[in-house]
């Protein structure tokens, strides 16, 4: 084996285990659940926003220079300074953190029978990661390097027995629109998100190997990402097929963390549950600790005027032990239309990173990303409206046996006009057909412009 390739397997499966994210392997399953007979379908839509993405996020960012600032530096820089720190309290302290101590309570806590309560798992979840962030010593980093292949195997065995002995036979779809329901879910990944912070990461690690030239930069970037791509495609698609094999045995009502746990059970018996919750459950400690630790890097050195590294990690522990008490269904709920809004700008800004050096002028990101937005933001309302409808019954603005105060009917019915709407893409040509007016508008200006002074010549 040359050097070469032993560095794209290296970066390769590191790049892998940070993507593996524990909190994230509550998906797959349900997903397969819900579809049955249709789960590839389903898994086809989320490996499309849960791998597809995130490793194109990779690529991007090598391609625009590797830093979160490149990788908004062709829109507004207001905007772009607000849409980072917007998604790193996405995948830090609003959703993403709370849901790894949400899930760890549910999946390795609360099956146990302990009786401990989520505030007090929570509690010291996060007394735990306060520690470790405050601490300077790799102990997380070996503790990681081995949980890491620990988790692997144990999701291998689980979905090796659920495919040589299948729990049952996958029912029925219980869901319409099922290729859209898994990109949708995939959304919940929140990885084409962190693929702006794990980019860095995964760069600074290539050139440290030696790989200074951008052109080796790059192709070392497409081959890891590649490779990551395969590892999480096939993890991905062996949990799915175990949620589907389950269907027809196992309650629609279950929430994703009992799915889960009750797939593990039925595949392994008790045993099963047991080692499975604990991996799942050190898996997402050391997810918390690093996504704490990154956001409160980001955030004291943001605001390293106004508040230290200390502060942001004890403020992003306190907030994420409130939220995570939500439980994760209900993170999951209040996450699902803030994503709905993010993704779809998230998603642009990789591809048009992608052509960046091919694209003429930064109007036509501005324009891309207004497209978009005009469209994420409809779905976004769409999204929430259980939860604008249950708010507005709570405060009293409507009465309680009112539960369709607002509707949306006209939002919905603008919506599936839209091209690629049931596919999730409804935003795509809004956003090319603005990023074009705003592309080309500058070009004509620009040339109106130097008309009269070409004819003063």
């Amino acid at each position: 084996m040359n050097k070469k390739t032993g560095d794209v397997i290296v970066i390769g499966f590191a790049l892998f285990a940070m993507f593996l994210g524990a909190g994230n392997l509550i998906f797959p399953p349900t997903l397969g659940h819900l579809a049955g007979t249709e789960w590839f379908f389903a898994l086809l839509g989320f490996l499309v926003t849960g791998v597809g993405m995130p490793v194109l996020g990779i690529i991007s960012m090598g391609k625009c220079g590797g830093s979160l600032s490149d990788f908004t530096k062709n829109i507004n820089n207001v905007f772009g300074t607000f849409f980072i720190i917007f998604v790193m309290l996405i995948i830090g302290p609003l959703f993403a953190i709370p849901r790894t101590a949400a899930t760890t309570y549910e999946i390795a806590v609360r099956p146990m029978n302990f009786g401990i309560s989520s505030v007090t798992s929570s509690f010291i979840f996060f007394a735990i990661t306060l520690f470790f962030v405050l601490t300077p010593n790799n102990v997380i980093d070996r503790v990681g390097k081995f949980l890491t292949p620990a988790l692997i195997l144990v999701l291998a065995l689980l979905v090796i027995k659920g495919i040589i002995t299948p729990i049952a036979g996958p029912a029925s779809p219980s869901i319409d629109k099922i290729f859209l329901r898994g990109f949708k879910e995939g959304y919940q990944t929140m990885d084409a998100l962190g693929s702006m912070i794990l980019a860095t990461i995964v760069i600074s690690g290539i050139t440290s190997k030696g790989y200074m030239e951008k052109k080796d930069l790059l192709k070392m970037t497409v081959y890891t990402g590649f490779l990551a791509c395969l590892g999480l495609g096939l993890v991905y698609g062996g949990l799915v097929y175990v949620g589907a094999t389950g269907s027809s045995v196992l309650p629609e009502q279950l929430s994703r963390t009992e799915i889960v746990v009750k797939s593990s059970e039925l595949l392994w018996g008790n045993a099963g549950r047991v080692v499975l919750g604990l991996a799942i459950g050190l898996a997402c400690l050391t997810t918390s600790i690093g996504l704490t630790a990154t956001a409160g890097e980001y955030f004291a050195n943001r605001f390293k005027d106004d508040i230290s590294y200390r502060a942001t990690v004890i403020i992003i522990c306190v907030v994420s032990f409130f939220l995570s008490n939500f439980g994760v269904d209900n993170i999951i709920a209040i996450a699902g239309p803030i994503l709905e809004v993010v993704y779809p700008v998230a998603i642009v800004l990789i591809i048009l990173n992608l052509f960046i050096d091919y694209i003429p002028n930064r109007y036509f990101y501005s324009g891309a990303v207004i497209g978009t937005l005009c469209i994420s933001i409809l779905q976004g309302l769409v999204a929430a409206k259980e939860l604008i409808n249950n708010l507005l019954i709570k405060i009293g603005a409507v009465p309680s046996m009112n539960t369709e105060a607002l509707s949306f009917n006209t939002t919905i019915r603008v919506l599936k006009h839209l091209p690629f709407e049931g596919i999730g893409f409804p935003w795509l040509l809004p956003a090319i057909g603005m990023s074009l007016l705003f592309g080309f508008g500058y070009i004509l200006s620009e040339i109106t412009k130097k008309a009269p002074s070409m004819k003063n010549k």
